[in-house]
């Protein structure tokens, strides 16, 4: 280990040669740390028929024979992926075995035996301190060979994950994190161990280029979670809280000197009333005692938030909580998992389904069509599921066209009912619209603030003059192919 901290201080500091620090015989751990050259081809949302391909490169570390950890954003929607080593020219290929979109993680594998020749795998370390010492590695763009930069923590505390929209612990750095950067190491100084991967950064103009990595308690949740086989990833915030700091707000709530802890405002249904309830008092979660501005200490003093000890379980753990509950202190427990609302989440390495009927479109509704779209819609959509398989449904485009004359304006419009038919999902959708041979179609539509909107057309005509549209505006199928009949 002292051969290999040597080599990486070699690496980061000028004046000093890497190679000298590396003995006759012994492997150089920097050849752990690869280059991805990525090829994606991304669906179009909101043309969900068509794919946009385009190119970018990536950083990535060795961590076990043939598996190479990366970020998930530098290799979402891949359809080809090429690996070059720090230490030969030779390119290998590599495919996705895992991603967890949550915490921006994946695992890629090379078959190839000899892609390990030269490479010792890197471990991972724990989550460093506050001004440690750590060493980026990666393949920044503006030049074609490995890159160092050397830098300390500056501050480790929740943040917002890009990629998957998702607030997870972070850590930012002062050493450089550039485009190409993403998925590779950041190395502890002391130990030669990952202490995170890099994975965003701000620019001058937002925060003097701040640079942003996912440390090693996140990468452990990941490695962790598949090892049955499949991402679950992680839990979501079941629950709102409000702080406890006003000494008023403390008497009104009869909390004495002794305690602190924060209020439940808002509880998701998923938990049940046997988990937290609204106006409890959150004291202690995982024997972790809260304070009133909702933070916990570790051992050591450092602070995390009170959502620590509950997105670094696993999916289906259950996490115990103490709070103070009308006048009286009661053990109870939160179960770590998912919210499960009638939207899609990020349709990552997926295609998203459609239905040409008309000059109409329809596909399901995720989070990216709502943030690409800009549409608005109601706070239900984000409430848990009524019954298995409810998915909620939009016009998601207009083609101009006489079929639907009066109605080309009615694009981004949830889909609630088909001739008085609550609609379930996509799938349901069209085999009410595929009954309807004649006579009329009325779809009622909510926009917005306007609610319960009728459109009224001809099926007749709309079924004639899809033919029409598809041909004028280059669509293959009037469907997806998961909507196809079997």
């Amino acid at each position: 280990m002292r051969t290999m901290v040597a080599g990486l201080v070699a690496a980061a500091m000028p004046g000093f040669a890497q190679e000298a620090a590396v003995q006759d015989g012994e492997i150089n751990p920097l050849n752990a740390v690869v280059k991805l050259e990525v090829t994606t081809a991304k669906p179009d949302i909101c043309c969900p028929w068509a794919n946009r391909t385009s190119g970018g490169t990536g950083s990535g570390a060795v961590i076990d024979r043939g598996l190479i950890l990366t970020c998930a954003h530098c290799v979402t929607d891949s359809c080809y992926i090429r690996v070059r080593k720090h230490n030969e020219d030779t390119l290998y290929h590599g495919s996705v075995k895992f991603v967890d979109n949550d915490a921006d993680l994946a695992l890629v594998g090379v078959d190839d035996p000899a892609f390990m020749e030269g490479i010792e795998p890197m471990e991972i370390g724990e989550t460093p301190h506050v001004q440690d010492d750590v060493l980026a590695v990666g393949y920044p763009l503006g030049g074609e060979d490995i890159s160092y930069t050397r830098g300390i923590v500056s501050r480790i505390e929740d943040i917002s994950y890009s990629h998957g929209w998702t607030y997870l612990l972070g850590i930012q750095v002062d050493a450089a994190i550039n485009p190409g950067n993403s998925g590779g190491p950041v190395l502890d100084m002391r130990s030669g161990k990952i202490a995170g991967i890099a994975f965003q950064g701000l620019g001058k103009e937002e925060g003097e280029a701040l640079g942003f990595i996912i440390p090693s308690d996140i990468i452990r949740h990941f490695l962790v979670d598949i090892r049955d086989g499949r991402v679950d990833g992680f839990p979501d915030l079941l629950f709102s809280e409000d702080q406890m700091e006003s000494p008023a707000k403390r008497r009104y709530y009869k909390m004495d000197s002794g305690r602190t802890g924060v209020i439940v405002q808002d509880v998701a249904s998923v938990l049940g009333t046997d988990s937290i309830r609204t106006d409890d008092i959150i004291l202690e979660v995982d024997g972790y005692k809260v304070s009133n501005n909702g933070r916990i200490r570790l051992k050591g003093g450092e602070p995390r938030s009170l959502y620590y000890p509950l997105y670094v379980r696993q999916i289906g753990e259950k996490i115990p909580v103490k709070v103070y509950r009308d006048g009286a202190v009661v053990e109870t427990s939160i179960t770590a998992m998912k919210k499960n609302p009638p939207i899609r989440g990020w349709m990552y390495d997926e295609k998203p389904d459609y239905f040409v009927y008309g000059g109409f479109v329809f596909t399901t509704i995720s989070l990216d069509y709502m943030v690409q779209s800009d549409a608005k819609f109601h706070d239900d959509l984000f409430r848990d599921k009524e019954f298995d398989h409810e998915e909620a449904v939009v016009i998601s485009f207009c083609f101009a066209d006489k079929c639907i004359e009066g109605y080309i304006g009615c694009d981004k419009s949830l889909v609630r009912s088909v001739n008085g038919v609550k609609v379930r999902n996509l799938r349901h959708l069209v085999e009410l619209v595929d009954s309807c041979r004649d006579g009329f179609v009325c779809f009622g539509l909510d926009r917005g603030n306007e609610w319960d909107i009728k459109v009224i057309v001809d099926a007749k005509e709309m079924r004639e003059s899809t033919a029409r549209v598809m041909k004028r505006n280059l669509i293959p199928s009037d469907r997806s192919e998961d909507l196809c009949v079997n």
